[in-house]
Order: C-alpha cells, then sequence, then structure tokens
C-alpha cells in the first residue's frame, strides 16, 4: 500500500505562493509541482521485471533479441601486468553515435508491438518511457543546476514521456576535447570489460584481442522492464551494459512459479569508470557521482555496478563492485560525506513517487494525443506542465497497431 502524501492537500500547486530556494517568496505557476516540498512518504516499490529486451547493431538497426548484450569479463591480474590499462588507446578510431538524430522512444515501443502480437496482452502500466527520464526525475531534489524539457501524450489510456531532444541540443555548451576523451575512456572500459557472448564460447584470441579492436557505442542492448511506485505503475526500457554471468532463457521460467523464476535483471551490471580517490575532496565527490549509478540502477533492477578506477590520465588502476542496494547506506555512513551529504534516496523516492503521480493526475487523460510540455528551468523551484500544439512523437506502427488491436 503507498505511504501517505506528507503535505498539507496536495503535492501540488495552483498559484499558491510559495518560498524559492534563494529565501525569497515567489508565485507558484499554474499546474506546478514545488520540487522542495512535494513528497508521498514511505511509496511501496514494485519489484522490476523485465519484460521483453532489444538490441542496437553497430548499423543502428534494431532488433527483437539479446545479440548486443555483452558478457562482463575482467582480471586484475591483467590491469596490475600491464602497469594500468590505457583508456585512451583507440580514441582517434572512436565510433561515435550521433546523438542529434531524434529517436523518441522508437525502439522501445516497437519492442513493445512485438512483445504484445507474442503474447496476445497490452503491456500494462501508467506511465511509458525511459529509465533515464525517470533518472532524472529521481535526482530532480539534488541536481537542480540544469533544466529540460520534457514532451508527454496519453494515447490508448497510458502516458508517454520523451525527452525534447531540440531543447537539449540547444542548451548543450560545445564540448571541449578534455570532456570527449573523458567521455570515451567509459565506453574504453566497457569495450575492455566485457565480452561479445559467454566465456566458454569465445576464443582466447578474442578475448585477448578485444581491447586493440575500434571502439563504438552505437551498439546497444536494452531491457524492457515493468515495474511501479506508490499508486503508479511504469514501464521504462534502459541500457544494460553487460551480464555477470548468464541470462536466463525465457523457457525456463514457463511455470511462472516465483519461488523458481530466475530474474533476467538479476544477473545485469552497470559499469561506470571513476578518477582514483586520493583525498576527501575525491572521495566525497565519488559519493555524490554514486547517486546517479544507484538512482540507474536501482530503477531498472540491476543489483551491481562495476567502477573502474582510472588515472588523471586515463589509465585504469583497479575495479570494485557496489551493490546497488548498499549504496545509500555507504553514503550515509561515510566519514567523507556526514554530516554534509547531499543526498539521500530514501527522500528522492518519495519526490519521485509524488512526481509521477502528478504527471498522472495533472496532464487530463481524456485529452489524447495532445503533447504536454514538462519544463524544468535550471535552479527553479518548479516542474511545469503547460499544452503544446506539437504533433504526437508516437511512432506510427505502434500508433496503428494500438489502433487496430485494442485490448484491455
Amino acid at each position: 500500500m503507498a505511504g501517505r502524501a506528507h503535505f498539507q492537500s496536495t503535492p501540488w500547486t495552483n498559484g499558491i505562493p510559495e518560498v524559492s530556494s534563494q529565501g525569497q517568496r515567489q508565485q507558484a505557476p499554474a499546474l506546478s509541482l514545488p520540487i522542495s516540498t512535494a513528497r508521498i512518504r514511505g511509496p511501496a516499490m514494485r519489484q522490476p521485471r523485465e519484460v521483453a529486451s532489444f538490441s542496437y547493431d553497430n548499423n543502428r538497426s534494431l532488433h527483437f533479441d539479446d545479440s548486443s548484450l555483452s558478457y562482463f569479463y575482467l582480471l586484475q591480474d591483467d590491469i596490475t601486468a600491464s602497469g594500468g590499462i590505457d583508456l585512451s588507446a583507440g580514441y582517434n578510431v572512436f565510433k561515435k553515435r550521433d546523438d542529434t538524430i531524434d529517436e523518441h522512444l522508437d525502439g522501445m515501443l516497437l519492442s513493445l508491438v512485438d512483445l504484445e502480437k507474442n503474447t496476445g496482452k497490452k503491456t500494462t502500466g501508467d506511465i511509458i518511457t525511459w529509465r533515464g527520464i525517470v533518472t532524472k526525475l529521481l535526482c530532480l531534489p539534488y541536481s537542480r543546476q540544469d533544466g529540460f524539457e520534457l514532451n508527454a501524450v496519453w494515447f490508448d489510456r497510458q502516458l508517454f514521456i520523451e525527452e525534447d531532444l531540440p531543447y537539449k541540443l540547444a542548451r548543450q555548451r560545445p564540448p571541449d576535447q578534455r570532456s570527449e576523451l573523458m567521455s570515451y575512456w567509459g565506453y574504453k572500459f566497457e569495450q575492455i570489460a566485457t565480452i561479445p557472448r559467454l566465456w566458454s564460447e569465445c576464443s582466447r584470441q578474442e578475448i585477448e584481442s578485444r581491447g586493440q579492436k575500434p571502439v563504438s557505442n552505437v551498439a546497444q542492448y536494452c531491457s524492457v522492464v515493468k515495474t511501479g511506485l506508490g499508486d503508479v505503475r511504469f514501464v521504462i526500457a534502459g541500457e544494460v551494459d553487460c551480464v555477470w554471468d548468464y541470462k536466463p532463457d525465457p523457457k525456463d521460467n514457463v511455470d511462472n512459479d516465483p519461488k523458481l523464476f530466475d530474474n533476467p535483471l538479476d544477473h545485469y551490471v552497470e559499469l561506470k569508470t571513476n578518477r582514483v580517490i586520493q583525498s576527501d575532496r575525491d572521495a566525497s565527490t565519488f559519493e555524490n557521482k554514486l547517486f546517479k549509478v544507484w538512482a540507474q540502477s536501482f530503477l531498472l533492477g540491476v543489483p551491481k555496478a562495476m567502477i573502474g578506477f582510472r588515472t588523471e590520465q586515463g589509465y585504469l588502476q583497479t575495479f570494485e563492485e557496489f551493490e546497488t542496494q548498499k549504496i545509500p547506506g555507504i553514503v550515509k555512513k561515510s566519514k567523507y560525506s556526514n554530516p554534509y551529504t547531499t543526498w539521500d534516496g530514501v527522500d528522492a523516492l518519495a519526490f519521485l513517487a509524488a512526481c509521477l503521480q502528478w504527471l498522472k493526475t495533472t496532464i487530463p487523460r481524456a485529452e489524447e494525443n495532445i503533447v504536454w510540455k514538462i519544463r524544468y528551468l535550471p535552479r527553479s523551484d518548479y516542474l511545469t506542465a503547460s499544452k503544446t500544439d506539437q504533433p504526437s512523437f508516437l511512432h506510427p506502427e505502434f500508433v496503428k497497431w494500438r489502433s487496430e488491436h485494442p485490448m484491455k
């Protein structure tokens, strides 16, 4: 049962004066959510469960399978013997995905069409969106410096939400060479920490030469997950970096016995890199970074993150495993953060519960195919919603499928 709302009337406002984060009294916009006070305490979290998966190959073609799934394989002895692995190697031949192409929710929606054709059942859920969008909302109370805009539309009794890419691109600072290189280090770590198939199915030459191949972030493997928070059930899709050991075959779970069910999510791993910690300041910075690591892993049900620690020059020195469920406790008990811990997972979830409930109830369900703008201005005290005349962003094939095959 969802927790009770911890506010006087509702978690949102309609023109009620509030005190801003700068201490100034300001008028709340119509259809707005006050970020500092909107909370539903103790919301029940539904266990995430994978319902589908899909892959993009190196040509960015979509496949409804696990063909782009990678497997974790990295030995500390290999790192030590080399004196540190150069994460800058191959930077000049990096094949980078064109992130100016707006893919909307296409891959996710087409995977749902494939799923529903196979099952004959509609994928249930109040909200359907990318995991990254829910992560953005979850982190918002503690990450207010950057603004964003989302587009939301009701269709077939479900609310679909995407990020407004033109807004995002228009406000991005041109990346400098250092930033581009550091971003590459993360992809290079993924390459040298994974193999394309089970270890028993890879040749020795294939394993040992993987770091010599050009790095690409075009291919991706994504998991589609059903979960929920409070009174809102949602379906999210997010990229999965690799699997720890194996991915269970769905055929092995046909009996649907919860005691015997082997959840694919339990086998997934998040991969990240971070600077080697050499000072209290480094430790505090790292613990703040763990907020997003925890948020995106927790939402998708990924149980662990492997973090590679590198030098300032980009040489991998070691890696360490962090259990998702333990990350908030690690930070809370840390001498480097306390008493100045800058994030609280319980409070963030309380805000997310209020935010999702606000989105579900504020945007009129009866106005299907009308696109609404969800806007957050940098360092603002409110998340706002307003109607637009933009066309729907839903993939035509998905709309056609749902329109011609109505399902309860």
